[in-house]
């Protein structure tokens, strides 16, 4: 009876043991099947990965060949599809508004809203005698008060200016008096000077950095002649120009063919590397 009872025991030990080893080898083999699994998924992700890049190998940003402003004048006279379509150019462009006309404030309201950076287009006066914008056009016969006091006006009207060119104005940018005027209102109320260039004689640019004016020169007119295959030739001048010297400003008007130009040809040029830049961050 001893004897049958510790055969028993023995039998029951050994069971248990076997048991215990087959859990064992059981969670092992689990083991190693989660981590073959993993492994098998880790080399299908890797192999995702390599074929996508394959497929779409990333693009690195072109190098930069040239920074380029560009000024488009004459805004305040119309509220069309012209005129909202240079809104619709995404891309840093600054905007000249006339002072004195129907939508020169609202436009410019409305251009820095839609991210645009907006001037105050000044009306000076030409040796053409071509007249407009009278209660707001700086004359070489003029006192300073009064021509002081024009700026200050200008800059009312359209507050989100935040620098100024000159329309037309051969006579006028040629006059230390008008400049030195000006000058002063731009330093006193921390703004910049673009000098269009409007006639070799001009003593704009001088004079602003004389009394300490942030200021840059216009080096291209886009669109002196209304045809599209000579603004193109304009563009492509101004892009040799920033290329050239690493900055370049050019300007345009608010004309149809300038829109359709600068609608196909700027996308092509930043993709070519030409930045298009604000000309606050390139004036000296």
């Amino acid at each position: 009876m001893k004897k049958q009872s510790f055969q028993t025991k023995v039998i029951y030990i050994l069971t248990a043991i076997i048991v215990v080893l087959l859990i064992v080898i059981n969670r092992m083999n689990y083991r190693d099947k989660v981590e073959l699994r993993k492994e098998l998924v880790e080399t299908v992700e890797e192999t995702k990965d390599s074929k996508a890049h394959k497929l779409s190998p990333e693009i690195p940003p072109p190098t930069l060949r040239g920074t380029i402003g560009i000024i488009i004048d004459d805004f305040g006279y119309r509220n069309d599809e012209v005129s909202d379509g240079f809104l619709n150019l995404d891309v840093h462009l600054t905007y000249a508004v006339i002072p004195g006309h129907e939508y020169s404030r609202s436009f410019g309201e409305k251009a820095v809203n839609r991210g645009y950076e907006v001037i105050v287009h000044m009306p000076f006066e030409n040796l053409a005698n071509k007249g407009g914008e009278e209660s707001f056009v700086l004359s070489v016969s003029m006192d300073s008060k009064t021509i002081q006091e024009r700026v200050q006006t200008a800059f009312n009207q359209i507050p989100t200016a935040i620098g100024m060119n000159n329309h037309q104005g051969s006579k006028a940018s040629a006059d230390q008096h008008v400049m030195s005027n000006v000058a002063r209102v731009l330093k006193k109320r921390d703004l910049f000077f673009v000098d269009s260039r409007t006639t070799v004689e001009t003593v704009a640019e001088s004079t602003m950095v004389a009394y300490g004016v942030p200021t840059t020169r216009r080096n291209v007119f886009l669109d002196n002649e209304d045809n599209e295959g000579k603004i193109h030739s304009q563009l492509i001048e101004l892009v040799q120009k920033s290329e050239e010297w690493g900055t370049a400003v050019g300007i345009g008007h608010v004309k149809p063919k300038t829109l359709k130009i600068l609608q196909k040809h700027i996308p092509e040029l930043q993709k070519k590397g030409y930045k298009f830049e604000f000309v606050s961050k390139m004036r000296h």
